[in-house]
């Protein structure tokens, strides 16, 4: 089943997720921990599976910062940086979770047996027999291949069977893929510090 996630569904999950702060906001780790267990573990349910914008990845960073600084007490006049206020509760953004997670995910399926109805979607995918999509869909081949492609000097790639094949390969080996999904994540981090 096909998720879609519109800017009407992020405002719904981002609107049904709030968090007030308790009533000792100085205590930083057992404010961390309350909203990890609560907020993170609602909002990112099954994010493995998200095929998200970059606009949809900022606002759910954005969402998770102002999560951050109610659980913090953290007002108007005070200003924090993001790297400082994601240092304060011992954290990083939500895309960068989202991306490992999916990075999880995906190298879980490709161990797996390939008639398992997962692999058969990917390799389904990249049938070039009947009628493609029109327009720009937003797939999750079409994330995961834009996460592969912000690792710089790296043929990899994630737009034929040929590339699923390489990256089953890849994905046998779990030390090869542990350090794959770290140059993933690195990449990223690296991006989001340049904006």
């Amino acid at each position: 089943m096909e998720q879609h996630h519109t800017k009407k569904d992020l405002r719904c999950l981002c609107g049904q997720i709030t968090l007030k702060p308790p009533y000792d906001a100085g205590d930083y780790r057992a404010t961390a921990v309350l909203r990890l267990s609560i907020m993170k573990s609602v909002l990112t349910y099954n994010c493995g599976t998200w095929a998200l914008t970059q606009s949809q990845e900022e606002r759910l960073n954005t969402f998770h910062r102002k999560q951050l600084k109610k659980v913090l007490n953290i007002k108007y006049p005070v200003k924090i940086t993001n790297p400082s206020l994601y240092n304060k509760c011992n954290d990083r953004p939500l895309s960068i979770f989202i991306l490992e997670s999916r990075w999880r995910l995906f190298g879980h399926i490709l161990r797996r047996d390939s008639q398992i109805p997962a692999n058969q979607a990917m390799s389904g995918y990249f049938v070039t027999e009947g009628s493609k999509f029109k327009g720009r869909p937003l797939t999750l081949p079409v994330v995961l291949n834009r996460d592969l492609s912000r690792i710089i000097n790296s043929n990899l790639q994630l737009k034929s069977s040929h590339d699923l094949e390489h990256l089953r390969c890849i994905a046998q080996q779990r030390d090869e893929w542990t350090k794959l999904t770290a140059r993933i994540r690195e990449a990223a981090e690296a991006s989001q510090s340049e904006h």
